[in-house]
This record gives C-alpha cells, sequence and structure tokens, in this order.
C-alpha cells in the first residue's frame, strides 16, 4: 500500500473515426501532452474524500457507504463501487485538469482512467492497460448510461498512437509514430454532444441509409489512414480526414464554426482538417507538415483557441 502518491494521464485526440466506435468499428487515436493530474493520499479513519479543483466540487462518505452519482465526480463513484473490495482504510483523491473540461478533448475518460490508474499504484492491483481501459468504459457506458464507445478509455490508457478494434473483444496496436504534425482547434462554443450522439444513435437503430453509408466512409477512411500514417504519407492522411469530414456533415454533427476553423487552417496551408468527438461544437483538428505556427494563427484569427501538441507516451 503507498500512502501517497501522483498519477498523470493525458487527454486524446481522434485522429480518425470518431463516432464509429458506437458501432464497434475500429478507430484512430492518439495521446497528447495535455495532462489531468491526481494526487492520492491514505488515511487513518474510514471516511473516503473525492475534491476537484476545477469544479470545486468535494463530497465524502465513508466505507460501507455508495457515494453520489449525480455529480460530477460520479465516474469516480461508479469506478469506487467496481473497486472497493480492495480498499479498506480512508483516503482524500483530488484531481486538476490542464485538458479543457467539455472541449472534446476526453476528460471524463482522463477522469476514469486516472481514477483507476491512482487505485492500481495505491493497491497494487495487477491490471493490464486493456483491463484498466475496459473497466472505466464500464463504468462510464453500462453505470452511468452514457451513450460513448471504446476509443476515449482505450486511447487514454495505452498512450502513444493507437489502433483500436472498438467491438466487444477489444484490441490495440501501438502504431510506431514518433511525431505527428498536429493543431488542434477549440471552437470555444457551447458543446451539444450529447444531443448529437443521442440523435445519431437512433438513427443507427433505427437503419438509417444515410447515416450507415455515412459511417461506412468513415470507417474505410480509418483503415486507410492507418497505412497513410505507417507510410508517413501525410497528404493521403490528410484527403482522408477532409472526406470524413464531408460525412460529418452529412450526419448534421458540424457547427458553422467548426467548418469555419476547418476551412480557416486549409486556407493557411493545412493538408487535411476535421472536427473531433461526438459532434456539436468542441474542437478540430489540422494535419499541417511544417505549417503548424501558420495554422494556429489562422484558428486564432477565426475565433478558434490554438494548441500545437505532441503525442504523449507513458
Amino acid at each position: 500500500m503507498n500512502n501517497k502518491i501522483s498519477v498523470d494521464v493525458p487527454g486524446r485526440i481522434c485522429l480518425m473515426g470518431d463516432k464509429v466506435d458506437l458501432l464497434g468499428k475500429p478507430v484512430i487515436g492518439m495521446a497528447i501532452n495535455l495532462l489531468m493530474k491526481f494526487n492520492f493520499e491514505e488515511k487513518e479513519d474510514k471516511v473516503i474524500e473525492f475534491y476537484s479543483h476545477d469544479t470545486k466540487e468535494k463530497t465524502k462518505f465513508k466505507i460501507g457507504e455508495s457515494p453520489p452519482y449525480e455529480i460530477d465526480l460520479g465516474y469516480w463513484s461508479v469506478l469506487y463501487e467496481r473497486l472497493k473490495q480492495y480498499i479498506k482504510k480512508g483516503f482524500y483523491l483530488d484531481v486538476k485538469s490542464d485538458i479543457p473540461i467539455g472541449a472534446g478533448l476526453s476528460t471524463s475518460a482522463a477522469l476514469s482512467i486516472g481514477f483507476i490508474k491512482t487505485i492500481k499504484q495505491a493497491y497494487g492491483l495487477k491490471l493490464s492497460s486493456n483491463e484498466i481501459a475496459e473497466l472505466a468504459y464500464l463504468g462510464e457506458n453500462h453505470d452511468l448510461g452514457i451513450q460513448c464507445g471504446r476509443l476515449d478509455q482505450y486511447t487514454i490508457a495505452h498512450g502513444g498512437v493507437v489502433f483500436i478494434h472498438t467491438d466487444e473483444n477489444p484490441s490495440v496496436e501501438v502504431l510506431d509514430i514518433k511525431e505527428l504534425p498536429i493543431v488542434v482547434g477549440d471552437s470555444m462554443e457551447e458543446r451539444k454532444a450529447a444531443s448529437v450522439l443521442n440523435r445519431v444513435k437512433t438513427q443507427i437503430k433505427e437503419k438509417d441509409p444515410a447515416t450507415l453509408a455515412a459511417f461506412k466512409v468513415i470507417e474505410d477512411c480509418v483503415y486507410q489512414g492507418k497505412k497513410a500514417l505507417l507510410k508517413g504519407e501525410f497528404k493521403k492522411l490528410g484527403e482522408l480526414m477532409n472526406k470524413q469530414q464531408e460525412q460529418e456533415i452529412i450526419l448534421k454533427a458540424e457547427t458553422e464554426k467548426i467548418l469555419k476553423l476547418c476551412e480557416a487552417s486549409i486556407e493557411a496551408g493545412a493538408l487535411g482538417s476535421k472536427q473531433m468527438g461526438a459532434g456539436g461544437g468542441g474542437c478540430m483538428l489540422a494535419l499541417c507538415p511544417g505549417k503548424q505556427k501558420e495554422v494556429a494563427q489562422a484558428i486564432e484569427e477565426a475565433g478558434g483557441k490554438a494548441r500545437i501538441f505532441d503525442i504523449y507516451n507513458y
């Protein structure tokens, strides 16, 4: 048992395949060097305390009691329930995030992965990266009922650039990619991801032809994108990003602001650009070898907040 520990986990971006993990299809994710930091300290009593420096939310409960689910830190509550057999003493756990909340860079999955990694380290649990990711997915999807796939959890648990089979037998291939010239633009608008996801899931359930056709094109882009990444064919990868963005418009997952940022990045020299995540706002990314600074400036001038990211490896 470690009495006092600190754990860092990264945010993530989706390089190719946003939303197709809802159908268990492959996706390509990339962990980014924007971190969420967790601090754990064991206590001598039976009281457990959770605290978020970002939302100022605090909750306290005793071992044997169930923590509340209807809170921002509900991700921790459901995972505590799944791991409580290992916890015999009270502890204090807080979190502070450099990952912007609600921007589509997966703060929710980072919260979950960070909690599990912290408990693993504190109590010496033998959990693989896949087991950590699947536990986080079950907490978010099954326990909290959030309509997510497996992209976020598996990317953050493994780090690096990963090709993920997201079906009921998930597997991860870590791609040998040393660097990737990516700029991410935050649209800075209120994100409506939940409403987009719920609508798209309904369309899938009802076998809407346009939705299923768009998903098939995106899935093909993922397979082709993997080949382009491994060969370093950035022009081809950019074309595939643009093709995926065309499908996002068909799915009505875009916003005017996101399209404006994508267009600005292309005009500034990006080889391709696309939105990320569920849609309805949030972030976009641009592939721009040798043009990162120019593209970042163009995104800022178009009203977004630009960041140049590196690949994060544990």
